[in-house]
């Protein structure tokens, strides 16, 4: 009988190895307001947008309606006109010079437009249905909200929303989404979607291979999306994991890590040739800011080989490095399945395994990756 051999790792064993380092990420100043999670960050122009948002803890909840510009040129955030009100999840997105946020837990199906010159919040034609925690991106000047598998249109010309082609997917909660180019993308769980506005065309792309159920900030670079921390299974494990998305080659990569706190449920957005991330909660909130510079990024596959596949799996799953190693298995709960030395390929039965997530470690003298496997 075969023994099942794979590796795996809940996001709060992770640990960085000696001499792997990366310059790519960049303290900017802290965030405006308070520290807070599940707010809501845009980019306008040259200038990024972040507010609303909420922390609960142990007291009560306490709801956030500011509203923060920040200035890339002089690393300086300046505070801009409240929100309507507060509220927090909201669905977000930019088109041309005006930012556009609703829906979100006190705002229902309203919408507002955010025009920054003005310093002015005007309401707009409510989405026809409103939730939280729901996706927004814009794609080719139309603004676009995702409600269960239902996509809604919204023409800033016309102030109208219209329906658009279901989706074959209806977004987990905490879901992430970029765009790039006249496509957006959306990561729900361990899928990622495409949806094509010129011909209104949803498509599956590639398995997302990281940790991250849910909860990560995205945005996009260079025509290039990333997906950045989250949370792994469930609420309590976080994840440092930074990955790249390629349309071209239909790939993810893994990059460097995130090197501030795991965290779930910060924001984030692009200006230019860099990426931004802030505030979010690891039960505490913060109100740090991150840049990331894509040029200076390092690809964890030219640390170290490591493939694992198919994956998803049923029965028997390949597992590949460069050389020698140690591959590790656990559960999401941190419990250790297997520990095997390995050597270049070697090909597991995985049958005896519960049906469920797994985290695949694999360990060399001088690196260390990780993966998600899928056992179904």
């Amino acid at each position: 009988m075969k023994t099942p051999k794979i590796v795996a790792l809940v996001a709060f064993l992770l640990l960085p190895l000696a001499g792997i380092t990366s310059e790519a990420w960049n303290t900017k100043s802290n965030f405006g307001g308070v520290g807070r999670h599940r707010g809501t960050g845009i980019a306008i122009g040259n200038r990024g947008y972040m507010g609303l948002g909420h922390y609960n803890g142990a007291g009560p909840n306490i709801m956030f309606s500011d509203w923060w510009e920040f200035d890339p040129g002089t690393n300086t955030w300046s505070q801009k006109a409240d929100y309507p009100f507060p509220t927090y999840a909201a669905a977000a997105f930019s088109i041309g010079m005006k930012g556009y946020v609703g829906a979100g837990v006190s705002a229902g199906n309203l919408f507002y437009s955010f025009d920054p010159i003005a310093n002015t919040w005007t309401a707009i034609q409510s989405v026809p249905m409103g939730a939280t925690d729901q996706v927004g991106f814009s794609v080719n000047g139309k603004g676009y909200y995702l409600y269960t598998n239902l996509l809604y249109e919204y023409d800033p010309g016309t102030d109208v929303w219209t329906a658009k082609n279901n989706a074959p997917f209806s977004p987990s909660s905490w879901s992430s989404s970029f765009t790039i180019g006249e496509k957006a993308y959306v990561k729900s769980a361990s899928s990622l979607y495409e949806y094509k506005s010129t011909t209104d065309e949803w498509s599956v792309r590639a398995f997302f291979p990281g940790l991250a159920s849910g909860g990560s900030a995205a945005f996009a670079v260079k025509g290039k999306g990333y997906i950045v921390c989250g949370y792994v299974g469930w609420l309590s494990e976080l994840t440092d994991e930074v990955w790249e998305f390629d349309p071209a080659t239909n790939t993810w990569t893994q990059m460097d890590e995130f090197p501030g706190s795991s965290r779930r449920f910060s924001s984030g957005f692009s200006i230019g040739d860099k990426g931004y991330v802030g505030i979010g909660t690891t039960g505490t909130n913060m109100r740090d800011f991150w840049e990331f510079d894509e040029l200076l990024a390092v690809d964890q596959n030219e640390l170290i080989q490591f493939e694992v596949y198919p994956n998803p799996a049923a029965e028997n799953v390949t597992v590949s490095i460069s050389g020698e190693g140690t591959i590790n298995l656990y559960d999401l709960s941190g419990k250790t399945i297997f520990t095997q030395q390995i050597y270049n390929t070697e090909t597991f039965d995985i049958s005896a395994l519960a049906r469920s997530s797994y985290i695949i470690e694999c360990v060399t003298s001088s690196s260390r990756k990780i993966q998600k496997l899928v056992v179904q």
